[in-house]
């Protein structure tokens, strides 16, 4: 039979191809055969008039599959992404030592934060949670706000803590920051203590971003610091791993190529990259994006538009990897906020209603919106995910946006996949082929 991990297309060149998501590869038709394979599907009895050789080369790229080998596939990906999820091996912390922050960013979704910053005895809390993980190994840290570095004390009396009284060894050290108190301080500090990676966000251009992302009591801008900030970052500390992200939405979108271009003259060479980050601003109910926010769909084309031109990679165009999931998909990770209170998705940070326990007690106070993160946006829960022949390279919904949907009225774009972004499929696996063949010539010349 034949998989329904297939797609038969035929590219704007008029080239009929047949692509395969369970082995991401492609394979050019004769107009004959394209047609033969439709009837195929029909009619799978059909699929012994075919040659035996090429029988056998579809096998080999599952195009041609036994009876029950997708849904044993199925099972297989279940079992993977179950592996991931219930790992203990692994302690993933993302902790807010404070929700307090210098900017008043007027998108923010820490709505009603307080100030406050974790307490000697929280922090002590947080070593008993810890060690209550026995069957970790290691610990992968990151830092998020607020802005953490408000908090940097606390930080500091975080890790000597771990140093001395955790024997679990931190694997992985990140932080996501507005930048700002990145000085030569904080710098000096992670270098004996180093940091992965760093994200720092601006929000567009110099004149938007000053405009936005402004100090709370003076209304001073703070692009030319940030540019400063990281510029020591990227010359003392060589090998953290530095992303900018560039907040857009409809109004300045192609904001993004000409900061990208700039930065990237500016610091060529050095461990930095840059990626759109596509700001959630909601309608008054908060059920839909709003008209300003750029939408899934709207995304992908973007995302498309930035890299057909150059080697086609990620986001949209198509990679097999395994699910890795998220915090809020993981059973061993945790959002852990200034009061020792217990968050799964980043997005809930603040919000009291979302708060599923604290590292002091034993128990979940809220199992069971723990377990709808954990559970709810499994594709093996969702017909359309088992059904769709994009599977494979699926990375799934985002769990966030599916509880928003299924108990807060929510009306958000789910799926992920970029078959559902009008015309963007045939494009994108046209794009995708060409890059292959591309590579294939090029070895072949050398």
């Amino acid at each position: 039979m034949i998989s329904k991990y297939t797609y038969t297309f035929v590219t704007s060149k008029g080239i009929y191809l047949i692509y395969c998501s369970r082995t991401n590869s492609f394979m050019s038709l004769t107009k004959e055969l394209f047609e033969f394979i439709g009837q195929i599907k029909q009619d799978p009895s059909l699929i012994n008039e075919l040659d035996e050789s090429l029988i056998e080369l579809f096998k080999s790229h599952k195009i041609i599959v036994e009876e029950h080998e997708d849904d044993d596939f199925l099972l297989k990906r279940q079992f993977s992404e179950d592996r991931i999820s219930y790992a203990q091996s692994t302690l993933g912390l993302i902790i807010v030592p404070t929700l307090s922050c210098n900017f008043d960013c007027p998108y923010c979704f820490e709505e009603g934060k307080k100030g406050g910053i974790m307490s000697d005895s929280t922090i002590d809390e947080l070593m008993t949670f810890i060690k209550k993980h026995e069957l970790a190994k290691d610990l992968v840290i990151t830092w998020y706000g607020g802005e953490p570095l408000l908090a940097f004390d606390a930080i500091k009396k975080i890790l000597n803590k771990i140093k001395s009284e955790i024997r679990i060894p931190i694997r992985w050290q990140s932080m996501v920051t507005n930048g700002y108190y990145f000085d030569s301080e904080v710098i000096d500090y992670f270098k004996e203590n180093p940091l992965h990676s760093i994200q720092i966000t601006l929000d567009g251009n110099r004149e938007r971003h000053d405009r936005i992302r402004k100090q709370k009591n003076t209304g001073e801008g703070s692009y030319d610091r940030l540019i400063g900030n990281i510029d020591q970052i990227l010359r003392e500390m060589p090998d953290t791993k530095v992303s900018v992200r560039v907040n857009i939405e409809k109004v300045n979108k192609d904001d993004f190529l000409v900061i990208q271009k700039e930065l990237t003259d500016k610091w060529k060479g050095k461990n930095i990259s840059f990626y759109p980050g596509f700001l959630r601003i909601e309608n008054e109910t908060k059920t839909a994006l709003s008209c300003d926010a750029i939408s899934q769909w709207e995304s992908k084309e973007f995302y498309y538009e930035l890299n057909k031109n150059e080697k086609p990679e990620g986001i949209v165009f198509p990679q097999l990897l395994d699910n890795q999931g998220c915090c809020a998909t993981m059973v061993n990770a945790y959002i852990i906020g200034p009061k020792g209170e217990i968050y799964k998705c980043w997005n809930d940070v603040s919000n009291e209603n979302k708060i599923v326990g604290y590292i002091r007690d034993n128990n979940l106070s809220d199992s069971s919106l723990f377990l709808r993160y954990l559970l709810g946006s499994r594709f093996y829960y969702n017909d359309d995910c088992k059904n769709c022949f994009y599977l494979p390279i699926c990375q799934g919904y985002c769990p966030w946006f599916r509880l928003k949907n299924q108990y807060e009225g929510g009306e958000f774009v789910l799926c992920e996949c970029m078959q559902r972004t009008p015309g963007m499929l045939n494009r994108n696996l046209e794009s995708w082929y060409d890059n292959q063949i591309k590579i294939k010539k090029e070895c072949a010349a050398h």
